[in-house]
């Protein structure tokens, strides 16, 4: 056998089984890609903040600054909404918004922003918010 053989042989049969393992337990493959949250110590706390803001105003939107869904979600509640009735939290210009953020998505499963709230129920994101008409959302705001 030649040489040039050989080595194609010694290639193919290194191709033919794998050569890494990933993981060396099984359910190590299930945490891949998944997030586990822990609970800081001021989580408690977030908490207490983010029901009271829900149940204290008829609108709350949780986002960021830089967020264009988020701008686009606040001018559409400004313009059917007083504003005494819309609170507004960007979350990257306070200490604890990635606490806060982390919470919201354990109330409703939504990892990005705009959190949108209208009389304590989860309305869902910007393009929730524009797809019910402005009647619609004036009726819900004020019931």
């Amino acid at each position: 056998m030649s040489a040039a053989v050989r080595r194609l042989a010694a290639i193919s049969s290194h191709l033919s089984r794998p050569q890494i393992t990933l993981a060396r337990n099984p359910l190590q493959l299930a945490k891949l890609g998944s997030s586990y949250s822990t609970q800081s110590p001021n989580m408690s706390g977030v908490k207490e903040v983010v029901d009271q803001a829900i149940k204290q105003n008829k609108v709350a939107v949780f986002g960021k600054s830089w967020c264009p869904y988020c701008q686009r979600a606040k001018a559409i509640l400004a313009a059917v909404t007083k504003d005494s009735d819309l609170l507004y939290w960007d979350l990257d210009k306070r200490e604890d918004g990635s606490d806060i953020q982390a919470y919201l998505k354990t109330l409703n499963g939504q990892g990005t922003v705009p959190h949108v709230y209208i009389q304590q129920e989860f309305i869902g994101g910007c393009s929730d918010l524009q797809a019910i008409p402005e009647s619609k959302l004036k009726a819900k705001i004020s019931a």
